[in-house]
């Protein structure tokens, strides 16, 4: 039974968490540039002059411009919410055995690039929900509903990449 149990933490947990000590030294040393990136594709799909967005201390603040009779609460993201979708899902598609380098490779663009554009879309759809409520008398419940939603978006879309990444036998023949 013992060596079962150690079998399995060599095969699959110890390169797991040696990608995942790996890519949060890059993040720390990434963060930044990601922010800005991530930050500068949203700003350039925002409706500007009536919502704001900034990013200080890695964390994005999305509200809007001009406060009028209803008091709006800010959306603010911290960036490692951002971080932990790449580097969970870096350290499973590269820390997992049976596949090619090179499939693992394109796994990883995939998920990097498919979380991108997810958050750059939620941070540009918080813009147009604030836009959009701000012309209403009273807080609509679609815009509460989104605000307390895009929390558990970003954590769980990782995790549904994980689990497709293990469910699917991508470069495996059978």
């Amino acid at each position: 039974m013992k060596s079962a149990v150690r079998k399995i933490a060599s095969s699959h947990v110890t390169p797991v968490l040696l990608w995942s000590i790996t890519g949060f030294a890059a993040w720390y040393l990434a963060a930044h540039s990601y922010e800005r990136l991530l930050g500068n594709i949203a700003w350039s799909l925002f409706p500007q002059t009536e919502v704001f967005l900034t990013l200080k201390d890695h964390v994005f603040s999305i509200g809007p411009r001009l406060a009028g009779e209803v008091a709006f609460p800010q959306l603010t993201i911290t960036s490692y919410n951002f971080g932990f979708g790449l580097i969970v899902t870096g350290s499973v598609i590269l820390g997992i055995r049976g596949r090619s380098w090179r499939v693992r490779f394109i796994g990883l663009c995939c998920a990097w690039l498919i979380l991108l554009l997810t958050q750059t879309g939620l941070l540009v759809a918080a813009a147009h929900t604030y836009r959009l409520a701000v012309s209403q008398s009273e807080i609509p419940f679609g815009f509460s509903l989104f605000i307390k939603s895009v929390h558990p978006i970003i954590t769980l879309l990782p995790i549904v990449i994980i689990v497709l990444w293990v469910a699917i036998p991508f470069g495996k023949r059978v």
